[in-house]
């Protein structure tokens, strides 16, 4: 679709949860092995990859910030349409039949959208934007991204999620770049104002820099959001 790989990963289980993952690379299968091994229960699996990473994912343009490299285009908001009018509709006709979201099982499950980096920074961007998904996963968010606290804490959601799960590595904020060095001030801040705004949420803090045990994070995430 539109240049993008999409791949849905069916549990065959009748009202499992749905999880909607934007990845810089395929990697489902092994989230899902990762999950199993924390004895999640079953969920479907879609993953979208094949993106242009720092373009489709950011909610505004931006200058660069980590390298000259950065090609922060902010269309956050044309990439949220391409999930809602081809991605979602897709993947449940996949997995709930011809009615796709229109079906009882369709409307029996409910979506969840989980993220890492870029993609964890666009799962928390994405309820102020559209009311597709109930939960949301952020996995070493890239909430260090220029506005992006200010707009959050000055908007209102479209729809509220029920839950929000928020990580980082310890040694992802000991940085010299002014943003990169405050994102676990920011995650643990956003963390605190949604709990206050009665959504369940948490914040975990694991070993490593940013490109540490990526899978495993975001399949830690998407679990802990299964059992709550």
């Amino acid at each position: 679709m539109e240049n993008k790989k999409v791949i849905v990963y069916p549990c065959g289980k009748s009202g499992a949860p749905t999880v909607y993952s934007p990845m810089y690379m395929e990697a489902g299968q092994a989230v899902l092995e990762e999950c199993a091994k924390s004895g999640c229960r079953p969920l479907n699996l879609v993953t979208i990859s094949g993106l242009r990473w720092d373009a489709e994912l950011t909610p505004w343009a931006c200058e660069p910030v980590l390298s000259q490299e950065d090609d922060f285009e902010g269309k956050a908001n044309e990439y949220t349409i391409f999930m809602t009018q081809q991605v979602i509709p897709f993947a449940e006709k996949v997995l709930f039949g011809a009615a796709g979201g229109d079906s009882d099982a369709a409307a029996g499950s409910e979506r969840i959208l989980a993220g890492y980096s870029l993609a964890g920074l666009y799962a928390i961007y994405a309820p102020y934007v559209t009311d597709a998904f109930k939960r949301v996963v952020s996995a070493s968010g890239s909430l260090w991204y220029p506005n992006f606290m200010e707009f959050t804490l000055n908007h209102e959601f479209c729809r509220k999620p029920l839950s929000a799960y928020f990580s980082l590595g310890d040694k992802e904020s000991r940085s010299k770049n002014m943003h990169v060095s405050k994102n676990q001030e920011n995650t643990e801040e956003l963390c605190g104002h949604y709990a206050k705004l009665g959504i369940n949420s948490i914040f975990e803090l694991n070993p490593g820099n940013h490109f540490n045990n990526a899978t495993g994070r975001l399949a830690k995430g998407i679990v802990w959001t299964m059992n709550h």
